[in-house]
């Protein structure tokens, strides 16, 4: 008589191999047969064996992944472009800064000397009071990019405080404040600035302060639209007047929003180049003299 037998099947499951039963897997040992000379060949042909067998394992899993990851660029074979620049040093007041002369995509920027560096009391004030003065300026017409130093002494929040305790984001709004025109009904001046970072870097000893900021700007030859934005890199520090009075130094770099991916990264060096350098017989307090216009 025939006797019927049932098999237990091992349950199905959902793993990396998909769904159904998981596949057994044999972990491979060395084989070592006693301690006589043949047993010791055995066990170096195994392990052999086992570092063989590893690395044409990991050599067909390459094949596979690499035909089907889809194909992208050489990255080795390829340089990003660094972009040119230049540089400014004016010993009349102590300060130097690079400035770029083309963007990283390699388009030429006519930068024209647009502000000859000056001393700060015959300087083109930027507002009424006259204390933010433009002491040099570089430009480019066509494209609408510049790279501006502003020099006036520290007011608002900053006033009568020691350097050591001004705050990245209070400086940010002391010189954007000082350097805008826009009043409040109350006749308080406002910045219309939209600051998007701010930071303090120290550098041989000097406090650097940094911040990005957006402004809404006038419709240009490139950009006809109602409404068009400038973005801004800016870094600011500060030396002490012949009173002890500090003045802040800005380095503001500023183009089109539709270029700021191009210019991005050469602001950046710039602010990084933008360094207080040590004064010489040239050098001229901005608080003498402030009013001699010649």
């Amino acid at each position: 008589m025939l006797q019927n037998t049932s098999r237990q099947t091992p349950a199905a499951r959902n793993g990396t191999f998909g769904v159904g039963s998981a596949p057994r897997v044999t972990r491979f040992r060395p084989i070592v047969r006693g301690h006589s000379s043949h047993g010791q060949h055995s066990a170096e042909v195994s392990e052999e064996q086992l570092v063989s067998r590893r690395q044409a394992l990991a050599s067909k899993l390459l094949l596979v992944a690499g035909a089907l990851m889809p194909a992208g660029p050489a990255m080795a074979d390829v340089q990003a472009p660094t972009g040119q620049m230049k540089s400014l040093s004016d010993p009349i007041l102590a300060y130097k800064f690079d400035y770029p002369v083309t963007t990283t995509a390699g388009k030429p920027l006519a930068m024209i000397l647009s502000r000859t560096p000056e001393k700060y009391s015959s300087a083109a004030p930027l507002t009424a009071d006259a204390r933010q003065r433009i002491v040099s300026e570089v430009f480019d017409f066509r494209n609408f990019v510049t790279a501006s130093m502003n020099v006036g002494p520290a007011s608002g929040a900053l006033k009568g405080r020691s350097p050591a305790e001004w705050k990245p984001r209070e400086v940010a709004l002391t010189v954007l404040v000082d350097r805008s025109t826009a009043r409040t009904t109350a006749g308080q001046r406002v910045a219309l600035n939209d600051l998007q970072e701010t930071h303090l870097e120290t550098r041989d000893g000097l406090q650097y302060w940094v911040y990005e900021h957006i402004s809404q700007g006038s419709p240009t030859i490139t950009t006809r639209t109602r409404e068009s934005f400038r973005h801004s890199l800016a870094v600011t520090s500060w030396r002490p007047a012949m009173d002890g009075t500090p003045y802040l130094y800005t380095l503001n770099l500023s183009c089109p929003e539709d270029l700021w991916p191009e210019l991005e990264p050469l602001f950046r060096r710039s602010v990084e180049s933008f360094a207080m350098l040590p004064t010489t017989r040239d050098y001229i307090p901005p608080d003498k003299d402030p009013w001699l216009f010649f």
